[in-house]
């Protein structure tokens, strides 16, 4: 297992701590690695979605289909070890940065609060986005992947 990010120092006046870096793939690509993963029971995935400007009705074509995804795996940096949290210190933020392309942005991570030295460094892979339960409530837990955050406010599941 990963050893999981640590912060030596405190993040209080400059909340931008990295970007999430990786090989930009296109989603059918992420969609076979994901199904690989899963297959060879590989726990460990570090895809990510670039769909924070996906939208069917854009009059840009590259915005119109399935997002491209960024893959940490084999090319990337410390944030890829950055574990999920339910109560997390950071959050993932999509940036548009000098190329001006929506299609490719990058995804840059920012403190959300004051982060202590040797404090973990942790993001919400789901960005709070929840059915409230709802899944779990309708039976559709056994299908979801287990949160084992340990925070108080575990929601108990990612997706």
């Amino acid at each position: 297992m990963e050893e999981a990010t640590k912060q030596h120092f405190f993040f209080h006046d400059k909340p931008f701590v990295d970007r999430y870096l990786g090989e930009i793939i296109t989603s059918a690509e992420a969609d076979r690695r994901r199904a690989a993963s899963a297959i060879s029971q590989r726990k460990d995935v570090y895809l990510f979605a670039l769909d924070k400007f996906t939208n069917p009705e854009s009059l840009d074509p590259r915005l119109k289909g399935p997002p491209l995804e960024v893959d940490g795996e084999f090319l990337s940096g410390p944030t890829r070890f950055i574990n999920h949290s339910c109560d997390p210190n950071l959050r993932i933020f999509a940036r548009v940065g000098d190329h001006a392309d929506k299609h490719i942005h990058d995804l840059a991570l920012f403190a959300i609060r004051e982060i202590a030295a040797g404090e973990e460094l942790t993001f919400d892979y789901v960005d709070g986005v929840t059915e409230d339960g709802a899944e779990m409530e309708r039976g559709n837990g056994a299908h979801m992947t287990k949160c084992l955050c340990g925070s108080r406010k575990c929601r108990g599941f990612l997706w």
